[in-house]
């Protein structure tokens, strides 16, 4: 598994308008929230690199796992669907951690690209890249097809809104967390006919529970669901459960709100 060095995180304004124009929340609790995530991702090994607020800003600004795709020291700019990603801002970041950076274009063969990072799904040995209505389109796909040629990338179209990572994501290493909806019992059967490789899963009771971070040997997961599947895993493996209930009610899930990075000093290193 990959062992990173870096995350980055864009830190939540004094003003901040939720996805959910209905959604009440406490503004210090998240603060709160948020900053014990970075404190725990320090503590998994990571050097926690913090973006300052951006004020008056969407909930978009948040999502630095949206704005980009980092594998092997190569760190692939996106393009959101949603305006305010701070694309630009970490594509500066991370031209002091990335090898390589490479910017998705504006089109492929003549259609817009959409691609944004929560949509895409790396297992340390493939590519799963989640093609939907709302989201990542199939030019997308094609675009971190390239990027990223020496691996395996698999399109899963996605019937329901959510992005890829919403449905499944990576627990341990060769087992995938997912969710039990129709919707994403289909997207796990499209991703064990077209993988390269054999995946365990561990199916997910509650669906705000299937999303987590799985980072230098601990997987981070909400505690503040009663969902108790992860605790089948075994050492070496780390179970951390942070609580972040308050902070997901400006909308989108747990690892969109951090984007994790290995630093890589040189290039025989990549290999």
């Amino acid at each position: 598994m990959t062992r990173y060095t870096h995350a980055i995180i864009c830190r939540v304004p004094n003003a901040i308008k939720s996805e959910d124009k209905k959604a009440k929340f406490d503004l210090a609790l998240v603060r709160k929230q948020q900053e014990d995530l970075c404190e725990t991702l320090r503590e998994a090994g990571l050097d926690v690199i913090e973006l300052p607020p951006e004020e008056n800003s969407t909930v978009s600004s948040l999502f630095a796992d949206d704005a980009a795709i980092v594998i092997n020291g190569t760190a692939l700019v996106t393009r959101p669907k949603k305006p305010g990603a701070r694309t630009r801002e970490i594509a500066g970041l991370l031209h002091d951690i990335a090898w390589q950076i490479v910017e998705a274009p504006a089109n492929e063969h003549g259609k817009p690209v959409v691609l944004e990072g929560s949509d895409v799904l790396y297992t340390g040995k493939e590519i799963f890249v989640g093609v939907r209505k709302n989201g990542t389109n199939i030019e997308g796909a094609m675009v971190v097809g390239r990027t990223f040629a020496d691996f395996a990338v698999v399109p899963v179209h996605i019937s329901g809104t959510h992005p890829l990572k919403h449905y499944v994501s990576l627990a341990a290493p060769e087992v995938l967390a997912v969710g039990n909806s129709k919707e994403a019992q289909e997207i796990v059967k499209r991703i064990e006919r077209e993988a390269t490789y054999r995946y365990k899963t561990l199916t997910i009771e509650h669906e705000e529970s299937v999303n987590c971070i799985n980072v230098n040997g601990h997987l981070i997961f909400r505690q503040d669901t009663p969902e108790t599947k992860f605790q089948v895993l075994h050492e070496p493996l780390e179970l951390w459960g942070v609580t972040t209930g308050e902070l997901l009610k400006l909308g989108g899930q747990l690892s969109q709100y951090c984007l994790l990075v290995k630093k890589i000093k040189h290039l025989k290193n990549v290999w």
